[in-house]
């Protein structure tokens, strides 16, 4: 999802060039803006028994890595609807086409989506806080 954010991959080459000493600062700042897009996430979940919203949480992939999760097996569905009410954003077509049902049975869920939402509003602060230590760094040398 990072080549969604315009600019990102510039910050982030930018950044290498200090080494090894800002890896740990942006390791810091890219679990940071994680943790906040599960909080959000998890305020904007539907909640009927509370398993969906227990079910989201941030998973460490590698150094500067990190994933936000839902592992409730309806979560998807949650997010994009199911059947005729299915609705998906461009950017994640390629996510959502995993869990396509196989036609067994119609069921009309209206999508209430809570992950992409969450991920959407956190974006934009993550490039800005990469851009501040770009800035920082600078400053320094």
């Amino acid at each position: 999802m990072a080549e969604t954010l315009k600019g990102l991959a510039k910050v982030l080459r930018d950044l290498e060039r200090f080494g090894k000493e800002v890896d740990k600062d942006v390791d810091a700042i890219t679990e940071a803006n994680a943790r906040e897009i599960e909080v959000k996430a998890k305020q904007r979940a539907p909640v009927d028994l509370g398993k969906l919203r227990q079910s989201i949480g941030t998973v460490r992939r590698a150094e500067k890595s990190y994933s936000v999760v839902a592992n409730a097996p309806y979560a998807a569905f949650q997010e994009f609807g199911t059947g005729n009410l299915v609705s998906v954003p461009p950017e994640l077509q390629s996510i959502a086409i995993q869990f396509r049902g196989r036609g067994v049975k119609m069921v009309n869920i209206p999508p209430q989506p809570f992950l992409f939402p969450a991920f959407i509003t956190q974006r934009q602060q993550y490039l800005e806080d990469l851009q501040d230590l770009l800035e920082r760094e600078s400053k320094r040398v």
